[in-house]
């Protein structure tokens, strides 16, 4: 089974973290006989995933990175959203949602449920 560009830099820089520290970006195209845009993609992908780490270096008196294995991986978050207060709002539950709009005879302008949905919460948030 073939690896994917990403898989085969991640083994390359374990690898060569364990060796010798990390290994210079430049080099690393050259390893794998890829061009900078491409290999650059897969490195950026990477670092996003928390995987390996680059550091600016200069190689040959020029500006490139150093890429080093770094095994923690970022944790997921997770969003807790409720949908509950959204659901109140009239236009949610009215048969002619999608009939509704701007300038047509169902009009979110002219509605009186939606007039009345917002007058309650005018009406809530003066009493609070």
């Amino acid at each position: 089974m073939e690896l994917s560009l990403e898989e085969k830099i991640l083994e390359i820089v374990k690898e060569k973290t364990k060796t010798e520290g990390g290994v210079i970006q430049s080099l690393l195209w050259g390893m794998l006989g890829v061009d900078n845009r491409e290999g650059t993609k897969a490195v950026l992908s990477l670092v996003r995933k928390g995987l390996i780490k680059r550091e600016p270096i200069i190689y040959k008196g020029r500006r490139t990175y150093k890429l080093i294995y770094s095994p923690t991986i970022i944790g997921k978050v997770s969003v807790k959203v409720s949908l509950n207060p959204v659901m109140n709002i009239p236009c949610f539950t009215c048969k002619e949602l999608y009939r509704c709009g701007v300038g047509s005879y169902f009009n979110p302008q002219k509605c009186v449920l939606l007039s009345n949905f917002v007058r309650s919460l005018s009406l809530k948030e003066r009493a609070s």
